[in-house]
């Protein structure tokens, strides 16, 4: 078991379950139609290429038994001649030949046996492409007829995005009128009372001199606090550079991502480990020890993407927040805690 690598498949499952969710009936319809064209595209490049073939050894045999025929009427020639040894020869030529003829054969029936296999398949190929061209049409009307159908029942029950968005602002309206009208009734109430009219207590200043207060307050309160982060090292950190592409990009869980070198993956497996042994011994301190020492080494060797970068994350490390209990319940959950490899 892997803390990094079932960490990544949690995400990478909720990222397929997202997909999904996004997939347009019609744009799949039409990307399958379009395979099989590609597809049947190659069947018929595959069945030009082996008829090729086929009539290349076709050639090549009838050429074979010209020649045959040739080095037999020379070898007679020859004997008529009384040229024994010529006719020796050429007989002797075309007895190879004929041997070489001979092998041809079974090559040739083979390929012509794939050529009309080939040629079968294709034809019923054509058929399910056929089947699939009329059919779809069909799928795609019947798709966006039930979509239609369902945006329109949702609106009708008052459940649509829509709907909803409209309703929960006339909520809120309608709860923000009557506390209007409350805090109305209310102050008319004290006025009527008369608590309202007693003077109100002063410091003596002026609103001037209040202004000038607040304002000397927060610049103070603003300084005191960049002090702190400066001494605390709270500063935020600059974006550098991305590394070069071949590196790892290893995303700590509710923070950033960080690119670091290849030839660190070592050492993450180290760290990899130690968050396995206290996974597996239940040592919480053992675990945050382990995930601290991983987090400080990510941050203080990689190089921090920013957040226009799309970069796939590679590994994933559980946030400093999680508890040991949080993090199991989270893989037994996706059934990925499970025995070492």
């Amino acid at each position: 078991m892997s803390v990094f690598r079932r960490f990544s498949n949690i995400f990478q499952q909720k990222s397929s379950a997202a997909l999904d969710r996004l997939e347009d009936p019609s744009q799949a319809i039409d990307l399958s139609y379009q395979q099989l064209l590609e597809q049947q595209q190659r069947l018929r490049t595959a069945l030009v290429e082996a008829t090729s073939g086929q009539k290349r050894l076709e050639n090549q045999a009838a050429e074979m038994d010209k020649r045959i025929a040739q080095l037999n009427g020379a070898a007679q020639q020859a004997m008529q001649s009384g040229k024994e040894d010529l006719a020796t020869q050429a007989l002797t030529q075309a007895e190879v030949l004929g041997q070489q003829r001979q092998q041809l054969n079974p090559q040739i029936q083979s390929i012509a046996a794939q050529v009309a296999k080939l040629q079968q398949g294709i034809q019923r190929y054509q058929a399910r492409v056929q089947a699939f061209a009329s059919q779809r049409e069909t799928l795609k009307a019947s798709y966006e007829a039930s979509k239609a159908t369902s945006a329109a029942g949702d609106t009708l029950a008052g459940i649509g995005e829509h709907t909803s968005d409209t309703a929960m602002m006339m909520q809120r309206a309608q709860d923000k009128i009557a506390r209007s009208q409350a805090h109305a009734d209310a102050v008319d109430s004290l006025l009527d009372s008369g608590v309202l009219d007693a003077p109100l207590l002063s410091g003596g200043g002026t609103a001037l001199d209040d202004q000038i207060t607040a304002t000397v307050v927060e610049s103070n309160v603003q300084a005191k606090l960049a002090a702190m982060k400066a001494q605390l090292g709270l500063a935020a950190p600059a974006v550098s550079a991305a590394l070069p592409e071949g590196s790892i990009v290893v995303r700590i869980h509710g923070e950033e991502q960080y690119r670091i070198a290849t030839s660190a993956r070592l050492h993450l497996d180290t760290y990899d480990q130690r968050l396995v042994a206290a996974v597996r011994s239940g040592d919480d301190a053992a675990f945050h020890s382990a995930l601290a020492d991983a987090t400080a080494f990510v941050k203080s060797t990689g190089t921090q993407l920013s957040h226009e970068d799309l970069s796939t994350s590679d590994i994933i490390l559980p946030s400093a927040d999680m508890s040991l209990d949080e993090v199991k319940t989270l893989l037994q959950q996706e059934n990925l805690l499970g025995e070492p490899a």
